[in-house]
């Protein structure tokens, strides 16, 4: 499988300056990485930094010339929207789009209009030959995913299979990674714990060292999915609550497998889910334990695609 890494995993490093879009791809490239993808939500094109035609063109000069293949992350459904990212794909050279259904509206709504939504830029997509992956992105269970994409019913429009944002939803990774996994056009490789801090949270942790089987979602991807590439995102320092009450989730429960309880104190070079409370100190510290999380997460996948091979 190809391997390649999402901007969010430099989160900390984008936001204090530290890491721009060029620094980003060439540090997978140091990495030994086969590609990116960049993550546009937030001003300026969010970690892209910036919609100017030439600095889109430096971006896709440097990419192509690394031999990298380039993804997009975006979010939402709007038609509009979708045809503005389509565009910013095609001017760094992406194949594929990203996306998700709900950005924390109404849930039933979003779920109901995205077919049609997506429907509508199908012909662009064709005209560009670029696909368009709809991801379990906290608030959607696989089930609601798929129902999406199976009413779409078009070779441009599959899953994006991410490997943790599925526990917001009390549904464990593993089996959503495997309903997913038949129509996944994308993915997100990634690791979470659960912690209780006053209420029950979602953490990031450096893939391999948390409670989601990586190796398993990692040979359902390579054996029961047609993806020939996987995307690595590390959540170091990202966390986030339930999003449904458990009697309403997709079947986990509170202390059990991928949800058990992981009790402090924490190490904060392994867990930081108080990114933004933490001293001045410590958050500038935190990027360097983020680069030691990402370069431990790249060598774990390597491991597991070795192991595959």
């Amino acid at each position: 499988m190809l391997l390649g890494m999402e901007t969010f995993s430099y989160h900390l490093a984008f936001a204090a300056g530290e890491m721009d879009v060029f620094g980003f791809i060439e540090r997978c490239a140091e990495f030994g990485l086969d590609g990116v993808q960049l993550n546009v939500n937030g001003p300026g094109l969010g970690h892209v930094g910036g919609a100017e035609p030439g600095h889109l063109r430096e971006i896709r000069k440097m990419t192509e010339g690394l031999g990298m293949f380039v993804e997009v992350d975006s979010r939402g459904t709007e038609p509009a929207h979708l045809a503005d990212m389509l565009r910013i794909c095609e001017a760094v050279g992406a194949d594929l789009l990203r996306t998700y259904v709900s950005c924390g509206g109404d849930l039933t709504q979003e779920l109901a209009q995205a077919p049609e939504h997506l429907r509508q830029i199908l012909p662009m997509c064709a005209d560009m030959g670029i696909r368009v992956a709809v991801e379990n992105h906290e608030y959607e269970t696989s089930q609601e995913v798929l129902e999406v994409v199976r009413r779409v019913d078009s070779e441009w429009v599959g899953t994006h299979v991410d490997t943790g944002n599925s526990m917001m939803v009390w549904e464990d990774p593993v089996a959503a990674t495997a309903a997913l996994a038949p129509y996944a056009a994308s993915s997100h490789l990634k690791d979470h714990i659960v912690i209780v801090a006053g209420e029950p949270l979602v953490v990031g942790v450096a893939l391999g060292t948390g409670s989601t089987d990586c190796a398993e979602c990692f040979r359902i991807l390579a054996e029961q999915s047609p993806l020939e590439r996987l995307i690595i995102e590390v959540c170091y320092a990202y966390s986030a609550p339930f999003r449904r009450p458990q009697e309403d989730g997709a079947g986990g429960k509170l202390g059990e497998g991928a949800f058990r309880v992981v009790e402090g104190p924490f190490d904060p070079a392994w867990v930081a889910p108080w990114t933004r409370d933490a001293p001045r100190a410590q958050r500038e510290r935190m990027t360097h334990w983020q680069q030691e999380a990402v370069t431990e997460s790249v060598a774990f996948v390597k491991r597991l695609n070795e192991g595959w091979h």
